[in-house]
């Protein structure tokens, strides 16, 4: 169990929802046309990748809508109903 909380601890990036993400929900809710859920994770994708250095964040979603607009907003999308 160690292990595995020290591989969740180093693969994932927390964000917090304040004001800033909600707003940028917003913002990505209209633009994109995306449901509440979608937008937050599309602004918090998109927050955190401008707080990660070096790596490349990717979005894991089966969700065409939300992966059309992140990919429109510059994310690299990985749809898992694509792989067998």
């Amino acid at each position: 169990m160690a292990a595995l909380d020290d591989e969740l601890e180093r693969s994932f990036d927390v964000v917090e929802l304040d004001e800033p993400v909600m707003a940028h929900a917003v913002a990505m809710a209209r633009k994109h046309g995306l449901r509440g859920a979608d937008a937050v994770q599309l602004a918090c994708a998109l927050l955190a990748r401008t707080d990660v250095t070096g790596l490349q964040l990717v979005l894991l979603s089966s969700d065409g809508e939300l992966n059309a607009a992140a990919t429109a907003e510059g994310l690299q999308v990985e749809n898992p109903d694509r792989h067998p």
